[in-house]
């Protein structure tokens, strides 16, 4: 096999989100583990993803680096070595390279086609590309599979009339009876990616009417300031009484809503909604036991995603039909790269119609027809590799 590529991954289909929570990592975090991945000896490339729903670590090794990063896994995350083999998945070789692809696409998301995971594969990528842990392979692999992601978004229906994280959280605060016109809502994490896509489902609907808790304001202008007020972030329980319902988008390590607080400065027993969409979770789950209050939780979305992702089953199909597509092509650069490196070692000036030949064989033929004609190439010793 032209390459050794694996894949140690937890995802919303082998563990729960209190189990997942614990391999959640800030930037920081990331960045440290990218670097204590490539000190692993056998390791010489490796990325972190990290979402709400999934915690992956690529890395290009051997197969006694599986074991290695698991290792790593446990020790970082203070889990235990059984909890990490109970809960987490391998994917080596061409499996890894699917699964990247079905990741980065949205096939793999709990909300099948969703549009937020390709932007968090694209910031892993360039995490990983500018803390210079990635090398041919994952540059190759990231960036094609972006790259089928982008097409699959363009030449079928799975991201059409998307539903997202995002729109489920609008759409469950838009359908949720207060008994009531206006709707209040007390959004925090506003600035985040998720956040800010949250803050502008909510602004789709007339009627809705928002304050963003902010740690710092940097810069922040929302998009229809007449009906969104920034506050102190300090000040956010100030206005439960206020608040229909209270969204929580955040990567704090700490819970940003508390029952015991809630009920020292709440006055009114009123119907509220919570819904916490973090990992590791923003809402202290004591809530959900408050009169009157319904919380919801990552997890819960995935029962509201069923008729989404059972309506875009002949989608996916076509989906991976390009995705394979793309994968040909990259096991055609792979096989060439291994070969010829960047093709510089054939001699331009006595082998011009060889070179044609090679770099039109890789854009048109199968890999399988490709690697076939540089096994025979090499048989007949009709270029020096």
């Amino acid at each position: 096999m032209w390459i050794l590529l694996y894949c140690v991954s937890v995802s919303h289909k082998t563990a729960p989100a209190e189990i997942r929570e614990k391999f959640n990592y800030s930037k920081e975090e990331k960045i440290e583990l990218l670097r204590q991945m490539r000190s692993i000896f056998s390791v010489k490339e490796a990325l972190v993803l990290c979402t709400c729903n999934r915690t992956e670590f690529y890395f290009c090794g051997d197969k006694n680096s599986v074991l290695e990063m698991e290792k790593l896994v446990s020790r970082v995350s203070h889990v235990s070595l059984d909890d990490i083999k109970e809960f987490f998945r391998i994917y080596g070789d061409k499996k890894s390279i699917d699964h990247i692809f079905r990741v980065t696409c949205g096939i793999e998301s709990m909300i099948i086609g969703e549009d937020e995971i390709l932007g968090q594969v694209k910031n892993a990528y360039s995490l990983a590309h500018e803390a210079g842990t990635t090398g041919f392979i994952l540059n190759s692999v990231f960036q094609k599979a972006i790259a089928c992601s982008k097409k699959i978004k363009t030449d079928t229906p799975l991201s059409k009339t998307p539903v997202s994280t995002a729109t489920l959280t609008a759409r469950t605060v838009f359908y949720e009876d207060f008994s009531k016109t206006d709707k209040n809502v007390l959004l925090i994490g506003a600035t985040g990616e998720m956040g800010k896509a949250i803050l502008n489902n909510l602004l789709s609907k007339p009627n809705i009417y928002i304050i963003c808790p902010l740690r710092k304001k940097l810069g922040f202008v929302p998009k229809d300031e007449s009906r969104v007020k920034c506050v102190p972030y300090e000040e956010r329980y100030q206005y439960m009484d206020w608040a229909d319902a209270v969204v929580s988008a955040t990567s704090s390590p700490h819970y940003t809503v508390m029952r015991r607080e809630i009920e020292k400065r709440s006055i009114r027993d009123k119907k509220r909604l919570f819904i916490d969409i973090a990992v590791p979770r923003d809402i202290d789950e004591n809530v959900a036991e408050m009169k009157n209050t319904r919380l919801v939780t990552i997890d819960d979305f995935e029962i509201i995603a069923e008729e989404n992702n059972r309506l875009k089953l002949q989608a996916v199909d076509w989906a991976v039909e390009i995705c394979e597509k793309y994968q040909d092509e990259l096991n055609r650069d792979m096989i060439f790269h291994d070969e010829f490196g960047t093709g510089e070692n054939i001699d331009r000036e006595k082998n011009v119609s060889l070179a044609k030949l090679l770099f039109k064989a890789k854009k048109e033929m199968d890999s399988h027809g490709f690697s076939q004609l540089i096994k025979i190439m090499k048989e007949l010793d009709e270029v020096d590799i």
